[in-house]
């Protein structure tokens, strides 16, 4: 048995105790519930007198739980019964009132000696009823155990059960280890993008139910004055967010559906070239630009058992354009070509820790965007394009889509022996108000607490200091303007907040050793992979003064370094 087969049984295992908590859900809790519900619609109506009711309280480490119980006889049919049914559902529970209020009803009733109506099954008459109610939140709960449990058991065993496995009976495998995996045995590759539909759907799905009694719960917890209620808003907030996410999606599957990539040459190859042709259904516009990124990518798991994290670094990656032409079938056609250098890890089997290799396709269209991922073979074959694909990183509208991405965030101008530029504030606003109502939410969060509630100090310390710091360095990277002048007589730096001074330094051009690119932050966007670059003059002191910021991309942070030292006279790197 392969290796990637005994994962498939250990899911299948894994997800089996998850279907049959949430199939007995279903089967021993909702579906009778709703069948009694139905039949008691039919049930003939009675007197009955409450011999006895009262609120049983349940006390638990965590809360509290209710229980309205009554015992009463009624007459049916010139026979007397004694029953302590009370509602459809029984059992103890908080969720909302229901229980109070009954047992509250019942106990009046018995105090003043005042009948109260009773339905009586006619199949069986000792089976009677005093509410025939559906609680309706009582069935949404349980319906969170049903979609949460059953959707996470089954949704996994489908997973599995669809999943491809290794096509290790390959006979040329073992010189050719790409055909051990059957989703590489042919050159059509597909995106991934089913599987993340539904996994996004999924996600969006369950978060909204396990938050969907917080939701209901915030009028009435508002209404009794407890304020705290309003932390529980994020959560509802989020899960509409996830259905935006999950709709976008949906729509981006309905417009492009599955994708296929014939790579040129198959596999990939390392100290070649890696790429291929694939046909998009957009109509041909010889200036639609469709950007292209491929990356070799270390992913690896960190801890043990609960503590256990999947993590993502980049080794290699390296950007550029698609090639296009109107395709014969209609819509567009699209050749991808990058040239991979030697001594680069090859594509790997799933373990722990193993590198494989991504090719990303983004654009930016009218309505929904386009995004697809493709994961792809690359080996050490040494192969390039048989049909002699042009390179993506030499596409001609590169470089102006390059040069506009350094426009966006600077205003450069050539001055006599240098360059001066200007860095205006809110360039990069959508993260950093993103970072801004996150770090309002938790330091209001923490403020609530301390005047609301018996908090303990140390957890409202954390929430206002935490969320205290994150509005301080999202404010600081909102309205930071930064100044710079580079030209013969060295370098003068000014950074301004709000447009008032912050910081000002000015370097003799013999102090300067050089310009090199750093990276600010590089991580998974909606638009795939990014890195936000700057430039940095070096001080002969070891000091870092940054020279330019927010560029979008080494390839753009290279051109504008080389712009730079061009026109200042400096050492770039």
């Amino acid at each position: 048995m392969t290796k990637k087969r005994k994962q498939n049984w250990f899911m299948l295992l894994f997800a089996l105790p998850f279907a049959g908590v949430g199939i007995g859900v279903l089967v021993f809790g909702v579906i009778p519930n709703l069948y009694e519900w139905q039949q008691m619609k039919r049930w003939p109506q009675v007197e009955a007198r409450v011999l006895d009711a009262g609120l049983h309280t349940s006390r638990g480490d965590d809360s509290d739980t209710y229980r309205a119980y009554a015992r009463y006889t009624y007459r049916y049919q010139m026979q007397d019964y004694t029953s302590e049914r009370v509602a459809i559902m029984g059992g103890s529970d908080n969720i909302g009132d229901f229980q109070s209020d009954l047992a509250r009803q019942l106990e009046l009733a018995h105090r003043v000696e005042e009948p109260v109506p009773a339905w009586v099954n006619p199949n069986d008459p000792g089976d009677a009823v005093l509410n025939r109610e559906l609680r309706w939140n009582m069935l949404g709960f349980k319906m969170i155990f049903v979609l949460v449990f059953g959707g996470v058991g089954i949704g996994l065993m489908i997973f599995t059960l669809k999943a491809k496995v290794g096509a290790t009976d390959h006979p040329e495998s073992s010189s050719k280890p790409w055909l051990a995996q059957q989703e590489w045995a042919s050159p059509e590759v597909t995106c991934n993008s089913k599987v993340s539909l539904w996994v996004i759907w999924f996600f969006a799905l369950i978060w909204n139910l396990i938050s969907l009694p917080a939701t209901l719960a915030v009028p009435d917890e508002w209404a009794g004055g407890n304020k705290l209620i309003l932390i529980a808003l994020i959560f509802p907030l989020a899960g509409i967010y996830l259905l935006y996410w999950a709709i976008n999606s949906t729509l981006s599957w309905r417009r492009f559906g599955q994708l296929h990539l014939q790579l040129d040459p198959y596999p990939g190859s390392i100290s070649g070239q890696v790429g291929g042709t694939l046909n998009v259904p957009i109509d041909y516009n010889p200036q639609q630009r469709f950007p292209v990124n491929l990356q070799c990518v270390r992913r690896y798991v960190t801890g043990s058992g609960k503590s256990r994290t999947s993590h993502e670094s980049v080794v290699w990656q390296n950007n550029g354009l698609a090639q296009t032409k109107p395709a014969p079938g209609g819509g567009t056609s699209l050749g991808i070509c990058f040239n991979v250098p030697a001594n680069l890890p090859v594509s790997e089997t799933y373990s722990d820790d193993y590198r494989f290799w991504r090719l990303e396709l983004n654009a930016d269209l009218p309505g929904v965007d386009l995004h697809r991922q493709f994961e792809i073979p690359v080996f050490a074959t040494g192969e390039k394009s048989r049909a002699a694909l042009p390179l993506s990183t030499s596409h001609p509208q590169l470089h102006d889509e390059r040069e506009a991405s350094i426009e966006a965030v600077a205003n450069i101008q050539q001055i006599p022996g240098g360059v001066r530029m200007h860095y205006p504030m809110l360039h990069g606003a959508g993260n950093n108000l993103v970072g801004l109502v996150c770090g309002l939410f938790f330091a209001g969060a923490g403020v609530l607490m301390h005047f609301e509630s018996d908090t303990p100090a140390v957890i409202v310390w954390a929430f206002t200091l935490i969320g205290g710091l994150i509005t301080f360095i999202c404010l600081k990277w909102l309205f930071t303007s930064l100044h710079v002048q580079l030209d013969h007589n060295g370098l003068i730096s000014e950074r301004y907040w709000l447009g008032m001074p912050i910081g000002r330094d000015q370097i003799p051009r013999a102090d300067i050793q050089k310009l090199y690119i750093d990276v600010s932050s590089r991580g998974q966007s909606a638009k795939g992979y990014q890195e936000m670059c700057k430039i940095i003059a070096l001080t002969r002191s070891g000091k870092k003064i940054p020279v330019a910021i927010n560029l979008k991309g080494r390839d753009t942070a290279q051109l504008a370094l080389e712009a730079i030292g061009g026109l200042s006279g400096y050492g770039v790197k």
